[in-house]
């Protein structure tokens, strides 16, 4: 989309900006100013764009004259210095700049009469240092950048009080876009598979970032082609030879073991307890309590391993268990400092049970049945039942199924071997069940936010030191580079089942794990104490960031993860707080199935004195280039939770295709308690008159609160 149909929509929004706010004048500043009236001991009014204010002049002046002004001071008053006589105001723009030049004795370049053009234009105050610093950056722009461009990053520098040097310069270029953010991290991507200077090791981490980028759906993808598998190797119709290499691909991914084969695979899969997550960590405290330093050291560091593989645990509870872990040093602990740990670790897991975790799934009760005694079997059985019957993934038949198998228990001698018999067909029902779930619903949880995939994860008995989305992915890898026609059919299906389950959560948790991906907040997680230094480590900005220090990196690679690394750092410069308002934008690459784009949010808000977003005024503005419909903008409006969406597009059917879905719109907002004014259909043309009304600033902020511009 030409940048100017999209600017015109924009323009709608400054029109209710604000343009009475305070400035904030520096020392050596210089500005173009009327004198409005004069008042006695030289003070003045003094009027600076849409600004009044009051100073003292160095010199009496005439009333309606307008001047440069300089500041000379700042306390206890405001002083300014006029640098140039009366200017002609029916003068041409060039003479009033040549005029501004002239008196400042700056040379008059082709870059500095641009930018002086700029700020006189936007009536910003600048210094002659500044202006000199920033004709040197504008002659050094990169490929690609315009003037337009340069001058928008000039003045926010300026705006911001930030020092006018080359990498905040480039910062605010590249934070500034809304597009090629994915063409970049492609050509990343590209320069390291062939920059053989560096490591492999720095490399295949980098690479492996990127392509968790790449690839948000990876381990859904995973997910469905597991169960793709499952089904396949229970279907008579597979032949020998097929199943064979299935059961290859899931002993190398760590999925079965290296004695597994198509005879035994399920019973070799499904065999012996697994241990819980939350009683291996139980076990692990009760060893180190009476463990030598040196066994404690190696116990310390399972101990990690089991809290980082926990599904059970928030991030933050993680992360607060891992902290006391560091604490620890077991060479130089005494039994009673091992003592003090382990109570202190099961003081905090005691307290996260009762927050967060939940009763045993369904899975984990049958797979713990066998270590069941004689006497609490019935209670437990009764038990798995309750599972079984609110277990939100199972649809009403499988339930029956599986209630009708456990029935059969009454009927047993309850010895282990019927025990065991009763275990292998559950089991095999509920990886049929899941295997159905985990493909045609790759992204519904459970009660217990637990996907069907993580449910077959659990029934295979995986455990294997990867986390089971670190199983899912290298799965999806392995499979996706067979050359066997019949798994890239199968990964083809799973792709699609993947693709048709996408909806509105899908993508928001997409684009939230993109943003973590990036480390877009990595400065900031640092200086939180309870924060996985390890996990932060691993994200792509601080690999830049280690990549830059590199002797041996290419020039070319550098270049490229310098231009990343500006884009991440131009979003911070250009989030920020004003008063009571609050801006942030961040611009999301995003890549799905093969399809790119770049998502650009801004967002303007109104903070409530408890700090928190007034949701009730909002306007919202998406910014999309779509596959079928290309260039689309949304805009929505929120006054007092009433809602108006105003959608611009040059495709005349699009009225009639959004009419159905009007009604599910209205329906989604009112369960947030907002109200659907209407919806309405627009062509960009439709909107053009309105450019001549872009005269405030765009890092004003609108009274009314919160904006999105993807």
């Amino acid at each position: 989309m030409a940048y100017t149909s999209f600017s015109s929509i924009q323009m709608q929004q400054n029109q209710s900006l604000n343009t009475q706010q305070p400035v904030a004048l520096k020392q050596g500043q210089v500005f173009h100013g009327t004198i409005k009236q004069l008042f006695p001991d030289n003070q003045a009014e003094v009027q600076l764009g849409g600004h009044r204010f009051m100073a003292k002049l160095e010199v009496p002046m005439q009333a309606g004259n307008a001047h440069y002004f300089q500041v000379t001071g700042i306390e206890p008053d405001l002083q300014l210095k006029v640098v140039s006589g009366p200017i002609n105001q029916t003068g041409t723009i060039t003479q009033q700049i040549n005029q501004l030049l002239d008196s400042m004795h700056l040379p008059k370049t082709s870059e500095m009469q641009q930018i002086a053009a700029y700020f006189l234009k936007e009536n910003v105050p600048m210094s002659k240092e500044q202006l000199t610093q920033a004709e040197q950056l504008v002659k050094q722009l990169p490929a690609g950048v315009t003037m337009k461009d340069a001058l928008h990053a000039l003045q926010k520098i300026i705006d911001l009080k930030m020092p006018m040097q080359q990498d905040t310069f480039q910062a605010l270029i590249q934070g500034g876009m809304k597009q090629g953010f994915t063409q970049t991290i492609d050509a990343l991507r590209q320069l390291l598979q062939q920059d053989t200077s560096l490591s492999q090791a720095i490399r295949d981490q980098l690479l492996q970032q990127l392509q968790l980028l790449a690839k948000p759906f990876e381990t859904e993808t995973g997910g469905a082609i597991l169960a793709k598998i499952i089904q396949s190797l229970t279907d008579a119709n597979t032949s020998s030879t097929d199943k064979n290499i299935l059961i290859q691909m899931l002993k190398e991914v760590g999925i079965l073991p290296k004695n597994a084969n198509i005879f035994n695979w399920s019973t070799t899969a499904l065999q012996g307890p697994s241990v819980s997550h939350s009683n291996s960590i139980g076990h692990l405290l009760q060893q180190i309590q009476t463990a030598t330093p040196k066994e404690a050291t190696q116990l310390i560091s399972q101990l990690q391993m089991a809290i980082t593989n926990n599904a059970d645990f928030t991030d933050s509870q993680r992360a607060e268990l891992q902290q006391n872990l560091m604490k620890f040093n077991a060479a130089q602990s005494s039994q009673q400092a091992l003592s003090t740990l382990v109570k202190e670790l099961q003081g905090h897991l005691g307290k996260m049970r009762q927050m967060s975790i939940t009763a045993p799934s369904t899975t984990q009760l049958l797979q713990s049945i066998q270590s069941v005694s004689q006497k609490d079997m019935p209670d437990f059985i009764t038990q798995l039942k309750v599972s079984i019957e609110s277990q939100s993934l199972l649809s009403a038949s499988q339930k029956e199924i599986l209630i009708n198998t456990l029935g059969k228990f009454s009927l047993a001698n309850n010895t282990p071997q019927s025990i065991q018999v009763l275990v292998k067909e559950l089991q095999g029902q509920l990886m049929q069940a899941f295997s159905r779930i985990a493909e045609q619903q790759p992204f519904k949880t459970d009660e217990q936010n637990i996907t069907a995939k993580q449910h077959l994860i659990t029934l295979m008995n995986v455990s294997n030191s990867t986390t089971d989305d670190m199983t899912f992915r290298v799965l999806t890898q392995i499979t996706s580079k067979s050359g066997e026609p019949f798994i890239q059919q199968l990964v083809s299906q799973a792709e699609q089942s993947v693709h048709n389950a996408i909806d509105s959560k899908a993508l928001e948790s997409a684009m939230k794990q993109t943003l973590h991906h990036l480390g877009l907040s990595y400065e900031a997680k640092l200086l939180d104490k309870t924060a996985d230094m390890q996990q932060l480590a691993g994200q792509l900005k601080p690999q830049l960031l280690s990549l830059l220090q590199e002797p041996t990196a290419s020039n070319a690679t550098k270049a490229v993860a310098e231009q990343i690394v500006a884009r991440m750092n131009g979003m911070q410069y250009l989030s920020g707080e004003n008063g009571p308002q609050h801006q942030l934008i961040m611009q999301i690459p995003l890549e799905f199935f093969g399809r790119k784009t770049d998502a650009t949010l801004q967002w303007n808000g109104r903070m409530k004195d408890n700090g928190k977003i007034d949701a009730d005024y909002a306007r919202i503005l998406f910014y999309l280039q779509l596959n079928s419909l290309q260039e689309t903008v949304v805009d929505m409006q929120v006054q007092s939770r009433v809602v108006t969406v105003t959608v611009y597009n040059e495709n005349d059917q699009l009225k009639e295709l959004a009419e159905p879905l009007k009604t599910a719109l209205k329906k989604g907002l009112s369960s947030h308690d907002y109200q659907l004014s209407g919806v309405f259909m627009k062509k960009f043309a439709e909107n053009q008159p309105v450019k001549t009304t872009l005269n405030a600033k765009t890092s004003k902020d609108v009274n009314g609160g919160v904006d999105f511009r993807i």
